[in-house]
């Protein structure tokens, strides 16, 4: 395995970061939610990011160029069901809370994780939730659920971020949800942190930071791995 250094100048930061700014958000309640991509910028974007990577190396450097404008453009698939109806999670929580409920919708449950936690570039992850929410006494509708993941790289910068319902129609109870996270080749190996994100009538009540980590293949090719990003003033 190659594992090459590399000092993340300013300049080169500045660069990426205006060519970024080509993938737009979609709007919605989060400026993150739902980036859409331009595959041409996004390629020109993870080729600089490529090339500071591997210090020039032009072919390494398209590789690995590739490998991040395929992330920042990936499809995260997502899928929830309900498992449990809002009446038994209230009869759950009454049962919990002496016959008593919450005065506006609150959270019962929300945990997340990874199945698997370390993958290999090229393959996919999921990223799996339980997400109970119980109606409040004092709402005269059932509460709107919804939950974000935003995948970050390795020097902290977001990849992606995005934001979906987790039923067709507002509802309380219990869900189980899944984000699908493919990782193309070519990225670089380290940790990906993802912070999950949950919102209930449009108000984040929830948050939860998991790390997917992205390992060298068994093809034995070259992995180029960020470890250290300096940035000179």
């Amino acid at each position: 395995m190659q594992v090459i250094q590399f000092s993340k100048r300013l300049i080169a930061g500045a660069t990426l970061t205006a060519l970024m700014a080509g993938c737009a958000t979609n709007g919605g309640p989060s400026p993150l939610a739902n980036i859409s991509c331009n595959p041409a910028i996004a390629a020109v974007a993870g080729g600089v990011l490529g090339a500071v990577v591997t210090g020039g190396n032009k072919v390494a450097g398209a590789a690995i160029g590739a490998g991040v404008a395929a992330l920042i453009c990936a499809a995260v698939d997502y899928e929830a069901k309900q498992i449990k109806t809002a009446q038994q999670a209230q009869a759950d929580y009454k049962a919990e809370h002496h016959g008593r409920l919450p005065e506006q919708a609150a959270v019962v449950k929300y945990t997340t994780s990874f199945t698997p936690s370390s993958i290999s570039a090229g393959d996919k992850a999921t990223l799996n939730s339980y997400i109970e929410v119980v109606k409040g006494k004092q709402d005269a509708a059932d509460p709107l659920i919804e939950e974000e993941a935003t995948i970050y790289k390795p020097d902290g910068t977001v990849a992606k971020s995005v934001r979906k319902p987790v039923a067709k129609t507002a509802s309380a109870g219990a869900f189980s949800s899944s984000f699908t996270i493919p990782m193309p080749q070519g990225v670089p190996q380290g940790a990906y942190p993802v912070k999950s994100t949950l919102y209930v009538n449009g108000m984040q009540v929830a948050e939860r930071k998991v790390a997917l980590q992205v390992v060298a293949s068994a093809s034995g090719g070259a992995t180029y791995a960020m470890v250290n990003a300096s940035v000179n003033r």
